[in-house]
């Protein structure tokens, strides 16, 4: 399982995110633009020195991306990417079952992912799939496949709480 974060606001929610995922088996912690765009100019390595995490950095690995393209572009093989967005459509998280290798991402706190970015999400695995036939898009999970969830709660969450109920989540149902 990876996590990866479009845009955090604060150092807080990633810590957050960190020390969740290093209880819950995460690999990876992708974080794309944000907070460390504009106070450390992309440096993560600077952000992962002034953290106390105990230790999460030594079990699970921080990479950044400058932009949601960059990180598409690097998405993990053979992931499912799961939008974990309030978006039309999104399976609730109580009734998701949660795919082996999963990478999930969670949109900015206060505005979610775009529309726009949505659609180009949407675009980059029907491209990723347009010349694998059917059949077996559907029955190989090796296949790089998009799912959509979402926490049915009135108002939106803190990122940090929200990426800890999703493995959580995760957790409790794979036991």
């Amino acid at each position: 399982m990876n996590v990866a974060v479009l845009e955090p606001k604060n150092r807080d929610n990633l810590a957050t995110i960190l020390r969740s995922g290093q209880n819950f088996g995460v690999r990876a912690v992708f974080v794309i633009g944000g907070f460390i765009r504009e106070q450390y100019k992309g440096n993560i390595h600077k952000f992962s020195h002034q953290m106390n995490t105990q230790d999460a950095l030594c079990e699970v690995a921080l990479l950044y991306f400058e932009s949601l393209e960059g990180f598409l572009k690097h998405l993990p093989a053979q992931t499912t990417l799961v939008l974990v967005e309030m978006v039309q459509g999104a399976r609730p998280l109580e009734r998701f079952e949660h795919p082996l290798n999963a990478t999930y991402l969670f949109g900015r706190e206060t505005t979610g992912i775009t529309d726009l970015e949505l659609k180009l999400i949407r675009s980059h695995f029907a491209t990723l799939q347009a010349e694998i036939p059917a059949p077996y898009r559907q029955k190989f999970q090796k296949t790089a496949h998009l799912a959509e969830v979402c926490i049915d709660v009135p108002s939106s969450l803190n990122l940090g709480v929200c990426a800890s109920i999703v493995m959580y989540d995760r957790h409790a149902k794979r036991r």
